[in-house]
């Protein structure tokens, strides 16, 4: 396992407890300083670690967090990965003793896979005493090409940016950003936006109560699939893109501009439209029962 706890930086904490006691209003580091590691002497209720991981050999990565945010992007070099963690505690009452202990016990470890040795496990432990809801992880992720990713979030936001490699995505309660992916995408969240663009591969998305918005060229004979309610879902695609098309909006509205494709097969009724683009190939479809579903070409 790579621990990526990091001890405090005491000379830090000695300049914010003695510019306390001189009466020094201290409310963070200078302006455009980047915060330091370890515990943060400004807001005792915060922690920040880096840690670089041997990527050799891992094929896919699982993220499994509770509440947080889940950010991943692709580093130029091979064989290393980094880790950047902040671990806020949302716990109220606790002085800044009881802070240091309950941060001191949590941290997000990475490690191979018991059962998987080219699986990259990452998990949190949660100090003794903390609820899930009593503390949250942003974690910021910069991995090699090439590898698999799979992010398990309880609660947050989820953005995953310049990927080569397939990606699954399940998360409640947090927006879910994906751009420039050259791989198939499933991702699922509630209550929040999903928002896609810049796909190499298949595309499954869903959310709840929420817009979905998609700006693809699908791959030959790709999948593309849109779902949501009472929201809008917009996609832009491709004019030279082959598929069956099924726009679905039972209670809602369906708003198209097909010009630059060539369109057979056509039907249209209440709260569907359904053709075959450019002969078919594919398939795109979009569902949102109670909303609106707006596709237009590009």
């Amino acid at each position: 396992m790579y621990s990526i706890r990091v001890s405090v930086l005491m000379s830090i904490a000695a300049i914010g407890l003695m510019a306390a006691g001189c009466g020094i209003g201290v409310s963070g580091p200078p302006s455009g300083q980047e915060m330091p590691d370890g515990i943060d002497p400004w807001n005792p209720s915060t922690e920040r670690t880096t840690s670089s991981i041997d990527f050799t050999g891992v094929k896919t990565i699982r993220v499994e967090l509770p509440t947080g945010s889940v950010s991943v992007s692709q580093s130029n070099e091979s064989g290393q990965a980094s880790l950047k963690v902040t671990e806020v505690i949302l716990a109220k009452g606790l002085s800044n003793e009881a802070l240091a202990d309950k941060l001191n016990g949590s941290a997000v470890s990475a490690s191979r896979s018991f059962v998987d040795n080219t699986r990259l496990d990452i998990k949190a432990t949660i100090a003794a005493g903390l609820a899930d809801a009593d503390i949250t992880f942003d974690v910021r992720l910069v991995v090699p090409s090439g590898a698999n990713i799979e992010i398990l979030l309880a609660n947050g936001p989820v953005q995953v940016t310049n990927l080569s490699g397939n990606v699954e995505i399940h998360t409640a309660n947090g927006a879910v950003t994906v751009t420039g992916l050259a791989g198939n995408l499933v991702a699922q969240t509630t209550l929040q936006p999903i928002d896609v663009s810049d796909i190499v591969g298949n595309v499954q998305v869903e959310t709840s109560a929420a817009d979905v918005g998609l700006r693809l060229t699908p791959p030959s004979a790709g999948v593309v699939s849109a779902k949501t309610s009472e929201a809008t879902i917009h996609m832009t695609i491709a004019q030279a893109t082959a598929a069956s098309l099924s726009l679905t909006a039972s209670e809602g509205k369906i708003i198209t501009d097909l010009s630059g494709f060539s369109i057979s097969n056509l039907a249209t009724g209440d709260g569907f439209l359904t053709g075959i683009l450019n002969g078919g190939g594919g398939q795109i479809e979009a569902v949102s029962p109670k909303g609106q579903i707006e596709f237009v070409g590009m």
